[in-house]
């Protein structure tokens, strides 16, 4: 019997991708920590203010939104639950989203990164013509390079898994299946 498919090793391949999900989560969250006030400079009340404006400007929210609304419905199908659960999670999931609370966690980011000269040029450009037409096209052209990429990763992955498979064949690893031990209740 083929081990990958049975019920427990696709529930154990479930929660593991689940774990996963909130590890990365949490990791992400725990990273936007603040440093501790003794050591961090007080912020510039007006570079936050621009920080703001430019992010929004880029269209981040709103990119943001459709990244989790995609993201959700390929993670519901990893958990799991029943196929109730799963539409109740991403339901759940998608209604939490405040893109106010992503803008507070990046906000730090653009203002470690970024000098205020810095925000007021990528301002003066994202105001301009050109900067809206960047900010237009931007989430076609992130779709598209998604799409490109996995198309790239599937070949690359595909012809790396056919040399593996070859050297498999030739026994570069050892015997291959191993061969499968009696468990110890059989042997009862």
């Amino acid at each position: 019997m083929n081990q990958s498919r049975t019920p427990r090793n696709t529930n154990v391949k479930r929660w593991t991708a689940f774990t996963a999900f909130v590890l990365v989560c949490a990791s992400f969250a725990c990273s936007q920590t603040a440093p501790a006030a003794s050591t961090a400079a007080q912020p510039n009340a007006a570079k936050i203010t621009k920080i703001r404006e430019l992010i929004n400007l880029m269209g981040t929210p709103g990119i943001a939104a459709e990244l989790m609304k995609s993201q959700a419905a390929g993670i519901k199908t990893l958990l799991p639950f029943p196929p109730r659960a799963q539409d109740d999670f991403e339901k759940e999931l998608l209604a939490s989203i405040d893109v106010n609370e992503l803008i507070d966690l990046i906000v730090p980011i653009y203002d470690r990164h970024f000098s205020e000269a810095d925000v007021d040029g990528m301002l003066v450009f994202y105001r301009s013509p050109v900067g809206q037409r960047v900010t237009k096209a931007l989430p076609a052209i992130t779709a598209e390079s998604q799409e490109a990429g996995k198309e790239w990763g599937q070949g690359l992955g595909a012809k790396v898994g056919r040399k593996i498979g070859e050297k498999l064949a030739h026994g570069d690893y050892g015997p291959w299946p191993p061969e499968q031990q009696d468990s110890p209740q059989e042997k009862h």
